[in-house]
């Protein structure tokens, strides 16, 4: 008993995890965090195991991922190509149809980490732009990129981990497109469930960084309107600025008078001066569009297209405080232009330039080559942060970004780097080229996942070392093996999907395959069909958010609670494990 001590308790806490997980009152991350740190107590958990687990490499891909997402956004319009992919931009559930069938053909031939990494983004823009909650949309992007890396053997890196163990068994390994059938029976499925009855089993979650921004300062933003925009001659409805969510168009400034308020039947015309209030972000969004929308009074800054927004502070003591901007001589001085004014507890209205200045007031600018010189030894104005970066990069730049991209790329499927040197090496390049700063690494650095994610590892662990795992294994395969064959492949099944809700896919396999190796020589069963059993059961992470990485990696953006994932994760699991169970006894052929 004594000796079992420690794999009771580590049982015990996995369960009192779930269920703080479940009743979600306290935080994720402070949760898996004092599970860890009850194991380090008991002495059940090395500190150094602890500690190693954040070592870990595929949490380290995790995050350069993400960071190398968010460089690719700021410097070039991905959302443009995005765009014409996903063209359903009005109707909510065809444009989840659109996305979670092109993110499973994706994940069949590539890693399906990069491929949420690169859309977590995108769904976030698209969501807020077209008033529907992320969280409808962030769990099928992850449910879709883990069933449809169960099409091809390369599609999920446990596929290739079991084939690995059967092959030094020296049994025949799986062939290429001996999961195309199957694989392509729980993509299909999954991705018809989630969109039709699966959106409609999520609940509109609000995330918690954007409620924050709900109380944020709102901004008075002057754009223009180019002479040659695609929107000169529409209404104000027609060019998209109407019921705009977190911004609202207050004034218009035309021919030398100012128009408010502005009327949806308005018709924008040539050089027209456009004041919006409110969140900055949105404004950022309708210039990043490239419809003729542009921020005034940058041209003579000559970046080629390449603007960097920057947030500052007028201090209390500033001589900038009582003058507007063409009397201090503002872009002169600061070789940067005012393109948005925050004053906080007053709406500000009328032309930036004739407002006067006062303490306390944020400034939101675009900045030329000059700026960080002019602002040296400055006391009259503050940096706090670089905002965002909008337009084109330089050529040259483009250039050797994407020969270390291209080069990177061959490397990493040739076999000669590892796929973690490898996007290391084209997140360097960036930070090299200075298309991406220290501000901007970590503003992209998510420490809540990194608590969470290095915590899971150092629980996986555990679990598997003190035997609790294989206890789990034994229970269930002692109640399954009494009733053939059949119930023989559904408990392996069941017991890996068990396994991998709480430990990592390849952990899972790690530990039933040797059961199932025995048991395949004992019983009249295809190995092969008791190997796909467990494949497809190792991929079957939909009912815990620390099932699957990519599930973390939405559970923050998406601000999930634990049932969400039990909400919608039990009947996909259902529909899913049909249809892999169902291929598997009736193509083998398998009776009780």
């Amino acid at each position: 008993m004594t000796e079992s001590l420690p794999m009771y308790l580590v049982l015990g806490i996995m369960i009192v995890l779930v269920i703080l997980l479940i009743s979600d009152r306290i935080k994720p991350h402070i949760v898996f965090l004092g599970s860890a740190l009850a194991l380090m107590i008991t002495g059940i958990l090395d500190p150094k195991v602890f500690l190693a687990s954040f070592a870990n490499e595929s949490i380290a891909t995790i995050f350069v991922l993400i960071l190398l997402t968010a460089a690719l956004n700021n410097n070039f319009n991905i959302i443009k190509y995005l765009d014409t992919i996903f063209t359903q931009k009005k109707k909510p559930r065809l444009f989840l149809f659109q996305m979670t069938a092109s993110v499973s053909l994706l994940s069949s031939v590539m890693n399906n980490t990069p491929i949420v990494a690169m859309l977590i983004p995108y769904i976030l823009r698209w969501s807020k732009k077209m008033k529907v909650s992320p969280s409808r949309l962030l769990i099928p992007l992850s449910f879709a990129a883990l069933a449809g890396g169960m099409i091809t053997i390369i599609g999920t890196s446990t596929n290739l981990v079991l084939n690995g163990f059967i092959e030094s068994k020296g049994q025949q390994p799986f062939a290429f497109f001996d999961f195309l059938v199957p694989g392509l029976l729980v993509a299909g499925s999954s991705v018809i469930f989630m969109s039709t009855a699966g959106y409609f089993l999520l609940k509109d979650r609000k995330n918690p960084s954007d409620i924050v921004k709900e109380n944020l300062k709102e901004y008075l933003v002057e754009i223009a309107l180019s002479p040659d925009s695609i929107h000169v001659g529409k209404t104000i409805t027609q060019a998209g600025l109407r019921n705009l969510q977190g911004v609202y168009l207050a004034e218009i400034f035309r021919n030398g008078k100012m128009l408010s308020p502005v009327t949806p039947d308005e018709i924008l015309e040539q050089n027209d001066r456009l004041f919006f209030a409110g969140d900055t972000t949105d404004i950022l969004e309708i210039v990043k569009e490239e419809s003729g929308f542009k921020f005034p009074k940058t041209e003579h800054f000559n970046l080629q297209g390449q603007l960097e927004i920057v947030e500052a502070l007028i201090p209390y003591n500033s001589n900038l405080s009582g003058r507007t901007l063409k009397e201090s001589s503002f872009r002169e001085k600061y070789d940067a232009a005012v393109i948005a004014i925050h004053r906080n507890g007053e709406r500000l209205s009328g032309k930036l330039g004739e407002i006067k200045l006062s303490h306390g007031d944020m400034l939101m600018l675009t900045a030329g080559k000059n700026f960080d010189k002019s602002m040296s030894g400055d006391s009259d104005l503050y940096k706090i942060s670089i905002k965002e970066k909008l337009g084109k990069v330089d050529k040259w730049k483009s250039q050797i970004l994407a020969g270390v991209a291209i080069a990177s790329l061959i490397g990493m499927i040739s076999g000669f780097l590892p796929f973690f040197v490898g996007i290391l090496l084209i997140l360097a390049t960036f930070f090299g080229l200075r298309l991406m700063s220290e501000q901007e690494l970590l503003k992209n650095l998510n420490i809540d996942l990194f608590l969470i994610l290095g915590s899971a590892i150092a629980l996986g662990t555990a679990f598997i070392e003190t035997g609790g795992a294989r206890f789990v294994s034994d229970a269930v395969i002692d109640v399954f093996s009494a009733y053939g064959n059949i119930s023989v492949i559904i408990g392996l099944y069941l017991l890996t999907v068990i396994l991998t809700s709480f430990i990592t896919n390849a952990a899972a396999v790690s530990i039933v395959f040797p059961v199932a190796y025995e048991m395949s020589h004992s019983l009249s069963i295809e190995p092969h069909a008791i190997y796909l059993a467990i494949a497809f059961g190792a991929s079957c992470s939909f009912l815990t958010p620390f099932g699957y990485q990519t599930n973390l990696m939405v559970y923050g953006p998406g601000g999930y609670k634990f049932n969400d994932f039990l909400r919608i994760g039990i009947p996909i699991t259902l529909i899913y494990s049909i249809a892999c169970l169902a291929y598997i006894l009736i193509h083998f052929n398998i009776k009780a």
